[in-house]
């Protein structure tokens, strides 16, 4: 009965020891994407259930996670409705962590570098027990695309478009914007999407317009290299 007993314990403590490493990786995201959307500057505010949603964190999570970041001092809360900002400590301690992957900091594990030469739309799982995880594909230049679609449609009357370019161009904005405002975009759709509207720009012709527009596209088109 004392062999029983020591085994569930050992169970027991290597749970406990498993959610903890788990936890401390989802702080480590949460501020690692918060220093991303602030580009590291305390005075650009973002939203903390906006981060919790797009890491696909409960509420609860979130709470938790900006509860103990707050009180380590690596962020702080800025207003009311949930804007949140970074501190120069959070700053220090992301870029340590990014600098030294594979050795953990005071507050988080080592960071897990993963080299993909191409992926679309899928997962990779490491170092853990018994786990299950849903698809959460984060686009880095959601903001860069919704620029890019408002100022589209903002020019798209001064392109001479023949009914199906125009057809097909509106198409493209409808599915792109869908795919931004989505909790789990496409990678694959919107770079098909912005290499349709690539084509019909080019087919233009050199009109000021397109021309002006055209040079966007490479840039959004990248992340998806």
């Amino acid at each position: 009965m004392r062999v029983v007993s020591l085994s569930v314990h050992y169970t027991s403590i290597k749970t406990k020891m498993s959610n903890i490493e788990e936890l401390r990786k989802k702080r480590f995201q949460y501020l690692n994407l918060l220093y991303g959307k602030t580009g590291g500057d305390k005075f650009n505010l973002v939203n903390m259930w906006d981060l919790g949603n797009e890491l696909g964190f409960s509420k609860e999570e979130t709470k938790t996670i900006t509860q103990y970041l707050k009180g380590e001092g690596l962020m702080e809360y800025a207003t009311i409705g949930g804007g949140i900002e970074i501190t120069h400590y959070g700053v220090k301690e992301v870029e340590d962590a990014l600098s030294h992957p594979e050795q953990p900091t005071h507050y988080f594990p080592p960071v897990n570098i993963i080299n993909i030469h191409h992926m679309e739309g899928s997962q990779i799982q490491q170092g853990t027990i018994s786990s299950t995880q849903t698809g959460s594909f984060l686009i880095k230049n959601k903001n860069e695309i919704v620029e890019f679609v408002k100022l589209l449609k903002e020019k798209l009357p001064e392109f001479n478009l023949n009914s199906e370019d125009k057809s097909e161009i509106k198409a493209d904005i409808a599915t792109l914007e869908s795919q931004v405002a989505s909790s789990r975009p496409k990678p694959g759709i919107l770079k098909e999407c912005l290499t349709s509207i690539q084509r019909v720009l080019e087919g233009a012709g050199g009109t000021i317009i397109s021309q002006q527009l055209l040079p966007y596209i490479p840039q959004l088109l990248a992340v998806f290299k």
